[in-house]
């Protein structure tokens, strides 16, 4: 996979994902885990290049051997926040989804949430105008930190669900379902 990491370019253009007209639309999802979102929704938009970005190997490892991959599916090994950071080109992706991100109980480990300033603010460069950030969250605390750190980045939260009869839930998802947590839920989109 090139990134065009020798180039003089400002990150992976949508030119790369789009892969000569293939694909209309470039979805990424930010710690699939075992990619439940992503394998639905691949196989109900085959139009639209999904890609999985995951920092521990082993869950995309199973997803990997356990079946071939749709052709709009694609899985990266590495650091979503950091290649959302650094990697991604201005207006380059449609839609970021991350679902039920790590909490970082500790205090000392909060710096290890993926909401961080530096992150809103290359999810807002690197999406375009129309573009969606998708989040859900158990943990209340955290999602009001997240929704803080969004508006702070010239996002605006409006209303979304997600349906609790999709099929294309996650294994936490499925698991706090089934013990009947609350979500915290917002899709976040240009403010003004």
């Amino acid at each position: 996979m090139n990134f065009g990491l020798l180039s003089t370019s400002p990150g992976i253009p949508r030119e790369y994902w789009i892969d000569a007209g293939r694909f209309d639309r470039v979805e990424m999802e930010i710690g699939p885990g075992n990619c439940g979102y992503l394998l639905a929704a691949a196989a109900r938009a085959p139009r639209t290049h999904y890609v999985g970005i995951e920092a521990q190997e082993s869950p995309l490892k199973r997803v990997r051997a356990a079946r071939l991959l749709p052709a709009n599916l694609r899985l990266i090994d590495g650091d979503g926040g950091w290649i959302v950071r650094n990697l991604l080109a201005p207006r380059s992706i449609d839609a970021f989804h991350v679902y039920f991100p790590d909490p970082w109980w500790k205090k000392r480990h909060h710096k290890r949430r993926i909401f961080q300033p530096e992150f809103c603010q290359a999810a807002r460069r690197a999406l375009t105008p129309e573009g969606s950030l998708f989040v859900v969250s158990d943990v209340v605390p955290l999602f009001a930190e997240i929704r803080e750190r969004m508006e702070e980045a010239g996002f605006a939260a409006t209303p979304w669900e997600r349906d609790e009869s999709d099929p294309a839930c996650g294994a936490y998802e499925s698991k706090y379902r089934r013990q009947g947590r609350q979500f915290e839920q917002a899709r976040f989109q240009f403010a003004g």
